[in-house]
């Protein structure tokens, strides 16, 4: 992976019908596939993953889920559910991806979009709007789509989710320059493709790329660096792209189930 969020945020590059499948007793027995939860392309235990941001329907009806597009492989590679290999691929990646962009530093820019959308089986899967809780309790909800302009959100406490940090949690404003956003929430290597999410509202804001070192002017000519690292693509953008691309994701409705 060419970037510094390949070491940060996604140690190995792993991206990301409408009938269930009801078991002997009549429960629902597919793999539920949550936001955090990690994706990764081998059938295998293998190191390394990605994370999903969010998964929903499409203005066709498909399932789909939604994560870095840093993670792309083939544009047709299976995909898998970490740690859950054994029930067999959920999904396979699509066509609709954008791998976003660095600088000279390997740090995520703002020039091109990063995202990519995993058609899931639903025969195979659900989704869910609800993570996996930590080990406090705090988990994350996707109820809607944040929108809002540049400069300081005043977000609040505002929660990450990713497969290898679990649920982490922050109070205070998020920076938004143009498509990006930052928090001073911290990342680890696998985390790529979470979701952030306004705990207060439920508002999915964005999903994490990576890290980056934002500069705050204090003068005329005096620089500092912002204390807020870990990076996101914000999600409204992100779905204003894919709908432009109006393909499979387009017109994406969060799902509504825990």
């Amino acid at each position: 992976m060419r970037r510094v969020a390949a070491v940060c945020a996604a140690a190995v590059a792993f991206a990301g019908g409408t009938v269930g499948v009801a078991s002997a007793g009549g429960g629902d027995d597919r793999v539920v596939l949550r936001p955090g939860d990690g994706i990764v392309f081998s059938a295998e235990p293998t190191p390394g993953w990605c994370s999903v941001a969010a998964v929903g329907h499409d203005d066709a009806g498909r399932l789909v889920a939604i994560t870095a597009g840093h993670c792309y492989q083939t544009g047709s590679s299976p995909v898998w559910k970490v740690e859950e290999q054994h029930r067999g691929p959920i999904g396979t990646e699509t066509d609709v991806a954008s791998t976003g962009s660095v600088d000279q530093l390997g740090f995520p820019t703002d020039e091109i979009a990063d995202y990519a959308v995993v058609l899931l089986d639903e025969t195979r899967v659900r989704g869910s709007n609800t993570s996996v809780p930590n080990d406090r309790g705090e988990r994350v909800v996707l109820e809607s789509v944040a929108a809002f302009g540049e400069g300081e959100l005043p977000a609040g406490t505002h929660c990450a989710a990713g497969r290898s940090t679990s649920v982490a949690c922050a109070t205070g404003d998020v920076r938004v320059d143009g498509n990006l956003m930052s928090s001073p929430l911290l990342m680890r290597p696998g985390d790529s493709g979470g979701p952030l999410v306004r705990t207060e509202t439920g508002e999915w804001m964005g999903l994490s790329v990576g890290y980056r070192f934002p500069q705050t002017a204090v003068s005329d000519d005096r620089q500092v660096p912002d204390t807020r690292f870990a990076a996101y693509q914000r999600a409204d953008r992100i779905l204003a792209e894919i709908d432009a691309r109006d393909g499979i994701g387009s017109g994406f409705r969060l799902v509504d189930t825990p």
